[in-house]
């Protein structure tokens, strides 16, 4: 009788500790191919090992993140809603819900959601986050708050750097906009953002010969980027060198025949060249497209 009980004992060890070793090699696998950008697959693989430890927190977690790269945000929350009940101490579970609020602009239920992230542990990334949703609703001085938090704990954080930036471009502080994109580019070189809104800031300043530098380098990581052709554009038509204006703005709309704001600006240059058929054409096309202020002038001017 004691070998029967012994049996079932052993028996009842050897199935737990093998549906452990299953849960774990199941884990490891969904890992991997979230890793790989198998999104589907990994999200197969969290399904299996819920269905064995549906209490299993970081399976949970990570299941979100990958329902979120799925663009199921919802999903998501749902997930991220049954972590919280096993355990509300862990912090990326108010980070990766406010995360997936974010994405489908629930902006202040992002903000608390990072607050409750912040509270419970001091992470740059929770800080970057919450500025993003600040940013998102127009709260650009608390935002910066943020950006700055973010970078007092990680000096090289190149996207706290740039979102401060492009806060301050929103506050009208654009001196401190391009010392933030001068950090972020030494920081990383190689983001193109980077330079366009440095740019931009440059234009607001009146500019326009460093401007340019900013936007040939645009140009130069992507040749087919119509917004760095359009901006330098406006910084040539800033400068008065109405052909070369012409010609990035036409080189926009050659790459992109369906940004507005490209006939709008050539069709501005043509005013002042009084090429007027040639400015009502391009009005007339950036209204087509969608530009309610081109239509205003258009139907003022040239009809």
């Amino acid at each position: 009788m004691k070998h029967i009980i012994f049996s079932i004992i052993f028996l009842q060890f050897s199935l737990i500790s093998c549906s452990q070793d299953t849960t774990k090699e199941t884990f490891e696998r969904a890992v991997k191919f979230k890793k790989d950008g198998k999104y589907q697959e990994a999200l197969i693989e969290y399904d299996k090992v819920l269905l064995i430890k549906p209490k299993f927190v970081n399976a949970l977690i990570n299941r979100a993140n990958v329902k979120s790269l799925l663009k199921d945000n919802n999903g998501a929350i749902s997930d991220l809603n049954k972590a919280e009940k096993i355990d509300p101490s862990e912090p990326e579970i108010y980070y990766n819900r406010g995360n997936a609020e974010h994405e489908i602009t629930m902006y202040k239920e992002a903000i608390i959601d990072y607050d409750k992230a912040v509270n419970l542990s001091s992470n740059e990334d929770y800080y970057l986050a919450r500025g993003n949703s600040k940013k998102a609703i127009g709260l650009y001085e608390e935002a910066i708050k943020d950006y700055s938090e973010a970078i007092s704990i990680k000096s090289n954080f190149t996207e706290a750097y740039y979102n401060r930036a492009n806060a301050k471009q929103k506050t009208d502080d654009f001196l401190g906009a391009i010392e933030d994109y001068n950090k972020a580019i030494g920081i990383d070189p190689s983001k193109i953002e980077s330079y366009m809104n440095r740019g931009n800031a440059k234009i607001r300043l009146q500019k326009y010969q460093e401007a340019i530098i900013d936007f040939d380098m645009c140009i130069k990581i992507n040749p087919n980027n119509y917004l760095a052709f359009s901006n330098r554009g406006i910084a040539n038509g800033g400068l008065k060198n109405n052909e070369k204006a012409i010609n990035d703005y036409s080189k926009a709309i050659e790459i992109n025949p369906n940004n507005a704001d490209s006939y709008f600006g050539r069709a501005g240059i043509k005013h002042l060249t009084g090429d007027k058929e040639g400015e009502c054409a391009d009005l007339k096309k950036a209204a087509d497209i969608g530009y309610e202020k081109a239509k205003n002038i258009y139907d003022k001017y040239c009809k």
